[in-house]
C-alpha cells in the first residue's frame, strides 16, 4: 500500500479517502462490516469543502466498534499517524437529535461512512463559538443557502435546545461569516 502523500496533520480529502479505503480493507480481513458517522473538519472536507484539510477524524462508531479501533491502530502505525487520527472525542458534543440527512461520503462492502448534514456541524460550530471556525461556518451557510443570522441561530436552537451558549458569540461569528468576502476581515477584527 503506498504511503500517505501528506504530512501528518494534513488530512485532505484524497488522504482521508485513502485512509478510509485502508480501514475498509482491514475490516474486510476481519470480516466485519462497520458504520461510522463523522463530524467536524473531516465531514466538512469530505462533503462540503474539498480544498480543506483536517488534523483528525471526529467520529461516532455505530457498528463494528472494536474492529474499527483495532484497524485504526494498525493504520496509524503503518503511516506514522497519531493513534487518534480517527477518534470519538467529539461524541460528547453531538446534538441529541438524529441526522437523517447525513450524506454517505464513503461506501464499500465492509465500511459505510456518513458525514454530518450541513445543519449539524453548523449548529456545533455555533455552539462552540470559535472564531477559528468562521471559514467553515461560511461554507456551511452557503451550502444551506442561509443569508441571515436568524435562520442559522434557529438551526442552532433546534439542535441544541438546552444550550447555555449565549446568542452573542454565535451572532458575532455569523455576522463575520455572512459579510461580503472583502469585508469579512474588518467584521471579524
Amino acid at each position: 500500500m503506498p504511503g500517505l502523500r501528506n504530512p501528518p496533520g494534513a488530512l485532505d480529502r484524497d488522504t482521508l479517502h485513502q485512509l478510509f479505503g485502508e480501514l475498509a480493507d482491514e475490516l474486510a480481513q476481519a470480516r466485519v462490516r462497520a458504520c461510522i458517522y463523522i463530524v467536524g473538519g473531516a465531514a466538512i472536507t469530505m462533503a462540503y469543502r474539498r480544498d480543506r484539510a483536517t488534523e483528525d477524524v471526529d467520529a461516532r462508531i455505530d457498528d463494528g466498534h472494536q474492529a474499527v479501533l483495532t484497524a485504526v491502530g494498525i493504520i496509524a502505525r503503518r503511516h506514522g499517524l497519531p493513534a487518534t487520527w480517527l477518534n470519538e472525542q467529539a461524541t460528547a458534543y453531538l446534538p441529541a437529535a438524529p441526522d437523517p440527512r447525513a450524506p454517505v461520503v464513503f461506501d464499500s462492502p465492509h465500511l459505510i461512512i456518513t458525514g454530518a448534514s450541513a445543519e449539524h456541524p453548523l449548529a456545533m460550530k455555533l455552539e462552540a463559538a470559535r472564531r477559528t471556525d468562521q471559514a467553515d461556518i461560511a461554507t456551511l451557510l452557503r451550502t444551506l443557502g442561509i443569508q441571515d443570522a436568524n435562520a442559522a441561530m434557529a438551526i442552532h436552537a433546534d439542535l441544541f435546545p438546552h444550550s447555555k451558549q449565549t446568542d452573542r458569540g454565535g451572532r458575532e461569528i455569523l455576522d463575520t461569516a455572512l459579510a461580503p468576502p472583502g469585508r469579512r476581515r474588518a467584521a471579524g477584527a
